[in-house]
């Protein structure tokens, strides 16, 4: 981190004050507020901030916290401290892709911890790291069960409740669905060629799975655009309108629509046990049958 003097990280310029501005709060010292690169760009980088705030951007000459990312600006956001409350403000510098925090674009905001700040197509997460409690460890290790930037499982974390779905589905003979969820391919508008979803899509997405799924079960991203859920227990007809509903949230979701693109869409292939279906391999094998029978059918499906 460059220091105070550095004019790479010149705070943004603000009106004076009415009264003087006080020391910045010796909190700031035990918080220890930090970006923490989540997707994208030098990925699992911690930056700390320094009270004289930082300018994010993809210029060494313009900017004091410098990301390998083609898709942001020179000078794209900066941060500031405001003295008066202690909290840090994220600030567009008039950036060609847009600053967002949480999904939502931004001309000035107040971060609180967990906000994630979206910059091209790396998102960095805001953190105040608190002096080492007793729950420190605890609180770790259940950051470790979650990807970052979904807010969903990992998917170990998501096959040991599956396996535990499972048993006891088979113990009480309790309706289990697996869905298996992935993003349709999505072509530019320009040149009609297949391009990747970035990760405000892709966190977006996340965030609807998670809402619609609920304590119905869990969900996980695997791999980049694809997603597992399971719902235990859950009728069939239940299943099917949860299916429905993320299907259609997703198409309707103009948050996650990038920039000149066209919005997503997600075809979803459900499977429910039965004892045609004897092991976890058969019911995750019946689930991808039904993945590949919607998006054969045109996409944006449901199948089952």
């Amino acid at each position: 981190m460059a220091s105070p003097s550095d004019p790479k990280t010149e705070p943004i310029a603000r009106k004076a004050p009415l009264v003087p501005e006080p020391e910045p709060d010796a909190r700031l010292e035990r918080r220890r507020p930090r970006l923490v690169s989540i997707h994208g760009a030098q990925l699992g980088k911690r930056w700390e901030l320094a009270p004289c705030g930082v300018v994010i951007g993809r210029d060494s000459a313009q900017a004091g916290l410098v990301l390998t990312d083609p898709a942001i600006s020179a000078r794209h956001c900066a941060l500031e401290l405001d003295n008066v409350t202690g909290e840090f403000l994220v600030s567009d510098l008039g950036s060609r892709n847009g600053t967002y925090v949480n999904g939502e674009k931004i001309g000035e905001r107040r971060l609180a911890a967990g906000d994630k700040l979206f910059v091209g197509e790396t998102v960095l997460e805001f953190t105040l790291d608190e002096e080492l409690g007793a729950g420190f460890h605890s609180g770790v290790d259940s950051r470790l069960d979650i990807d970052a930037l979904t807010g969903l499982l990992v998917k170990r974390a998501f096959d040991l409740e599956l396996a535990r779905a499972f048993a006891l589905a088979g113990q009480g003979g309790d309706a289990l669905a697996v869905l298996m969820l992935d993003l349709d391919e999505q072509r530019s508008a320009s040149d009609g060629r297949v391009q990747k979803h970035g990760a405000l899509c892709i966190a977006e997405v996340g965030r609807i799975i998670r809402e619609e799924v609920g304590n119905a079960g869990c969900a996980c991203r695997f791999a980049g655009e694809d997603f597992l859920a399971l719902l235990h227990p859950f009728e069939s007809a239940a299943g099917l309108a949860l299916a429905e509903r993320i299907r259609t949230r997703v198409a309707d979701c103009s948050g996650a629509r990038e920039v000149g693109q066209p919005g997503p869409t997600i075809s979803i292939g459900l499977a429910e046990l039965h004892p045609g279906l004897p092991t976890l391999d058969h019911l995750l094998q019946a689930a991808d049958e039904a993945l590949f029978r919607a998006k054969a059918a045109g996409r944006n499906q449901v199948s089952r």
